[in-house]
C-alpha cells in the first residue's frame, strides 16, 4: 500500500476527513509557528438567530489528540446547556461499524503519535449530552446495504479487518519514538498531509456522502427537536471537525449567523504555536461528577429551557453501547 493512500484514512480516523469539507471555511488547519513549531488546530464557532434566544456552538474536534486539549474541550462542554454528540452506536444485534478494527486503528494512531483517544479524554456520562448520530444498522442502510469499509478502494471489505491486528502489533515498537524528534516529524507530516487529503481517493463517493452528509441530516433533525423545547441557553454540536463546514451551510440557510470563531491546538508540534484563543466566558452548567457509565446512545435528554425533565427514546434509536467496559463495545467516532 502506498503511504500517500493512508493520509485520507488517517484523516477519517481523526475526524478530519477533508473530502467532505464543502463550505466557506474549514474547521481544521495546520498552523506554523517559529522554527519547527507547529500545531494541528480545530475551530469552535458560535451562531445566533434574530428570532431565537438560543446560541448554537459548532464544536469541531479531532478524535485523536493531546490530553490537555481534551481537558479544555471537557471544560467547554460542561459550560453548555445541551451537547449533541457524535458516535455511531452498535446496531440492534450488537454489530459495530468496522467491528473492533476501527477502534484498534484509532488507538494505534494514538500510540504512534503519543496522543490519546477522544473516548478516553471526554466524559460521555454527563447529564447535558444528547446522542445525535446513527447506529450501525442505519449507517448500513444509508450505504445501500453495504458494510462500512474506508479501505474499500484499496482492497475489499476484508482488508480493513486484516490490517488492524497487524498494525496493532506495532504498538510496542512505536512507543519507542515517544518524545523524540522523530515523533514530532511524524506528527508534522501527518498534520500537513491530512489537512489537505482527499478522502475520495480511497473511498467511494456514496460512502463519503453517507459518513458526512447523511449523518449531518440526523443531527439537524435532533437539533430541530431540541430547539422546539429549549427556548434559551446554549446548544453545542460536538462532532468531528470535517462535519462543520456543512453544518455551517445548513445553519446559515436557516437564518443563523456566525458571531465568533476561535482555534484550539489539538496537536502541539515542537512546542506548538502559543496559547489557544480564550473561550467566551461561561459558567459550568452541569455537575462535574460522572456516573461512571456511558450514557446510552438513543436516549435523548429532554429539556425545557435549562432544566432536565426526564428522558425519552429518541426518534433515531440505537442499541445500548454496552456497560462492561469491553474494548470492542461502544460507539464509533469518525
Amino acid at each position: 500500500m502506498r503511504v500517500s493512500t493512508l493520509f485520507p484514512l488517517f484523516a477519517l480516523l481523526c475526524g478530519l476527513a477533508p473530502a467532505a469539507q464543502a463550505g466557506p471555511e474549514p474547521y481544521v488547519r495546520f498552523q506554523k509557528g517559529e522554527g519547527q513549531a507547529a500545531a494541528l488546530q480545530t475551530a469552535v464557532a458560535h451562531f445566533e438567530h434574530p428570532e431565537s434566544k438560543v446560541e448554537i456552538i459548532l464544536y469541531g474536534v479531532v478524535h485523536i489528540a493531546e490530553a490537555d486539549y481534551y481537558a479544555a474541550v471537557q471544560r467547554d462542554l460542561d459550560s453548555y446547556d445541551t451537547v449533541l454528540f457524535e458516535g455511531v452506536a452498535p446496531g440492534k444485534d450488537g454489530a459495530q461499524v468496522g467491528g473492533g478494527a476501527l477502534g484498534d486503528m484509532q488507538k494505534l494512531m494514538g500510540e504512534m503519535l503519543g496522543l490519546g483517544f477522544q473516548k478516553d479524554g471526554i466524559d460521555y456520562t454527563r447529564s447535558n449530552l444528547v446522542h445525535a448520530d446513527m447506529n450501525a444498522d442505519q449507517l448500513r442502510e444509508a450505504l445501500g446495504g453495504k458494510e462500512f469499509n474506508p479501505l474499500g478502494a484499496l482492497g475489499g471489505g476484508e482488508m480493513f479487518q486484516r490490517m488492524a491486528p497487524m498494525l496493532k502489533n506495532l504498538g510496542p515498537m512505536l512507543k519507542m519514538f515517544r518524545g523524540t524528534p522523530m515523533q514530532d516529524n511524524m506528527k508534522r507530516m501527518l498534520a500537513q498531509q491530512m489537512t489537505g487529503a482527499d478522502l475520495s481517493r480511497v473511498m467511494p463517493k456514496e460512502m463519503a456522502q453517507a459518513i458526512l452528509l447523511e449523518r449531518n441530516k440526523v443531527v439537524m433533525q435532533v437539533l430541530e427537536r431540541q430547539l422546539a423545547k429549549q427556548k434559551d441557553g446554549t446548544i453545542c454540536i460536538f462532532y468531528g471537525a470535517a462535519h462543520n463546514p456543512d453544518f455551517e451551510e445548513r445553519l446559515t440557510a436557516l437564518g443563523w449567523r456566525r458571531t465568533a470563531k476561535r482555534w484550539m491546538s489539538a496537536w502541539k508540534i515542537a512546542g506548538g504555536v502559543g496559547p489557544d484563543e480564550a473561550p467566551l466566558p461561561r459558567s459550568p452548567k452541569v455537575p462535574t461528577v460522572s456516573t461512571g457509565k456511558l450514557r446510552t446512545p438513543g436516549l435523548e435528554h429532554v429539556r425545557v429551557g435549562k432544566k432536565p425533565v426526564g428522558e425519552r427514546p429518541a426518534p433515531v434509536p440505537a442499541a445500548p453501547a454496552g456497560g462492561d467496559g469491553a474494548e470492542d463495545e461502544g460507539p464509533r467516532w469518525f
